[in-house]
């Protein structure tokens, strides 16, 4: 296979993330499973560029910063609508009325806030606009400059880069290197799929990079799903100043604590 083989197959799977984000931006129905859609896709997209690197820069860096921020910028809708949710599921047993009550509560907060990111950006015109403009710019990438040694070096790089996140987290178990590790985890495994994808497409396209010597996909997936868990109890925990103060808070917090413990390593 051709050197232009090859990045014209990551610049296939760049483009089919970039069309998963523009459609789930312009969805009107289920906009919240449509935000969180949204987001993974550019997850994804920048998994790709970031595997990519060293064929694609300098252009590569501006256009992850773009994407970077557009993920960013729909953060908040997203962590309203996941401690929505998250109360739903402790919406069981003798509970399940107070949870559901404050799960009342949260997704009205929720609903603000899309009604007030719609405000400011009707149907997300402005940001269709912007992805459109930078799926231009990822489809004009130096593509045809793709090697497998700088897929190679791209999986390493990620994989170094998770090595650095597990022990900054275990020296000082922090929410910001909770937050970072879980990036980490989820950018190797997003990468390991991409490489999987490819060699779907042509088994015999990408066999010269290895990608058996870092964690598994299962494993990968396992780690980060764990993690999140915890994130989202703990979100929910800190979003309960927005709950009816008339509901008992301190039962509230005292599941969220047990919860918590359950879920812990």
């Amino acid at each position: 296979m051709t050197a232009r083989s090859l990045g014209s197959t990551f610049a296939a799977l760049a483009a089919t993330q970039v069309d998963q984000a523009m459609r789930s931006l312009a969805q009107r129905r289920n906009r919240h499973g449509a935000i969180h859609a949204t987001r993974k896709a550019i997850r994804r997209l920048r998994s790709i560029l970031a595997l990519c690197r060293q064929a694609l820069e300098p252009e590569v860096s501006d256009i992850d910063r773009a994407l970077r921020h557009l993920g960013t910028g729909l953060s908040d809708l997203r962590d309203a609508h996941v401690v929505t949710t998250t109360a739903l599921q402790l919406a069981t047993g003798d509970e399940r009325d107070l949870w559901l009550a404050a799960a009342t509560h949260l997704a009205a907060r929720r609903e603000a806030l899309l009604a007030e990111a719609l405000a400011k950006d009707p149907e997300f015109f402005a940001r269709r606009a912007k992805l459109n403009a930078l799926a231009e710019a990822i489809a004009a990438l130096s593509w045809d400059r793709l090697t497998h040694k700088d897929l190679s070096e791209g999986i390493a790089r990620s994989a170094r880069r998770l090595t650095k996140a597990k022990q900054a987290e275990h020296r000082e178990p922090n929410v910001a290197n909770s937050h970072r590790l879980r990036r980490r985890l989820r950018r190797l495994r997003m990468q390991r799929q991409a490489i999987q994808a490819a060699r779907r497409e042509a088994p015999s396209l990408i066999g010269s990079v290895q990608t058996e010597r870092y964690p598994s996909v299962r494993t990968l997936t396992k780690d980060a799903d764990h993690l999140g868990l915890l994130q989202d109890l703990k979100m929910l925990r800190s979003c309960l100043k927005w709950i009816d103060t008339s509901l008992p808070m301190a039962q509230m917090r005292s599941r969220l604590r047990s919860e918590l413990d359950r879920a812990s390593p």
